[in-house]
């Protein structure tokens, strides 16, 4: 309870700034622009820069994670079909149903877990690694699913988000710390200290972006479709994740850090994705509001379960 109490906190602080007034829609959008595009990446070039990754973790747990997803794909396409649910409402159950927000939720709570952990450092970096191709993987299965009506062409789709990976300041980020890592060239000591004064801002900032984007999404459309698909994006994941983690032999720790990104909420931006390929934008909406509740205890589970 100790390492979700903070982001709990903070992400109620969101919601209570904006509810008041405090924070107006446009400075929300400003603080969140600022988050991704300076404070998260700096975050991620120092935590990674200055640690030493063992990319054999990185291997095992990347499969895992890979593996947990796809099985969340096809179980949420089979209740999908089950359902009946027509095809834009489809293809955005089963988008809502596996894309985690790994970078706003996702990442502070791998650092709250293991703060003040002697090897903290290291298994920051194994996730952090760990968390760059799943992001693209990510994307690339979401235009992938999001096309099954073919309502746009394939290209278009992919060269989408083709460009958004190549200048996602996230995944450039986590890139650049592993090239650091790698380098015998270490950070100079004024470089390191910048890098990690801007970074302090990137968590409490994120998740108070998390607070007031939940206080602006009302939860609207099929709610039982939106309660169904949180449902199995909290649930179908983690456990598919533990199976494998079991079965890859994964350590406690590093089964802990699989898990907690199995287990994260439905991203913000699958919103976006949904709205630019004509899906069910009310669906999604109530998806990302209802698997935040629903996340919750299911982290609380796994940070039990792996302590």
């Amino acid at each position: 309870m100790q390492i979700l109490a903070p982001v709990v906190l903070i992400i109620t602080m969101g919601w209570a700034l904006v509810r008041t007034g405090f924070l107006s829609t446009p400075a929300v959008g400003e603080l969140n622009r600022l988050t991704y595009w300076v404070g998260l990446p700096a975050l991620l070039i120092q935590r990674i820069g200055t640690a030493a990754p063992d990319f054999g973790r990185v291997g095992d747990m990347l499969s895992v994670l890979l593996l947990a997803t796809g099985v969340s794909v096809l179980v949420a396409a089979f209740v999908a079909r089950l359902w009946r649910l027509p095809g834009r409402s489809f293809v955005t159950f089963v988008h809502g149903a596996y894309r985690g927000n790994l970078t706003f939720v996702g990442l502070p709570v791998v650092i709250y877990a293991f703060a003040g952990s002697p090897e903290a450092s290291t298994y920051e970096a194994v996730a952090l690694v760990a968390f760059v191709p799943l992001v693209v993987i990510y994307n690339i299965v979401a235009v992938t699913v999001m096309q099954l009506p073919g309502r746009q062409a394939p290209m278009v789709a992919l060269s989408r988000v083709a460009r958004g990976v190549g200048t996602n300041p996230i995944l450039l980020g986590t890139l650049l710390g592993v090239l650091l890592a790698l380098s015998p060239l270490a950070l100079p000591l004024a470089a390191d200290r910048t890098l990690a004064a801007v970074g302090q801002m990137a968590l409490p900032l994120a998740l108070i972006g998390i607070g007031a984007g939940l206080y602006a999404t009302r939860i609207r459309g099929r709610v039982r479709w939106a309660v169904g698909a949180a449902a199995l994006k909290t649930t179908v994941g983690p456990l598919a994740g533990l199976f494998f983690g079991v079965t890859f032999g994964l350590s406690t720790d590093e089964l802990r850090l699989a898990l907690v990104f199995l287990a994260c909420p439905t991203a913000s931006a699958a919103y976006v994705l949904v709205q630019q390929m004509d899906g069910d934008t009310a669906l999604v909406a109530s998806t990302i509001v209802l698997s935040h509740l629903f996340a919750l205890p299911v982290m609380l589970l796994v940070l039990a379960l792996t302590a």
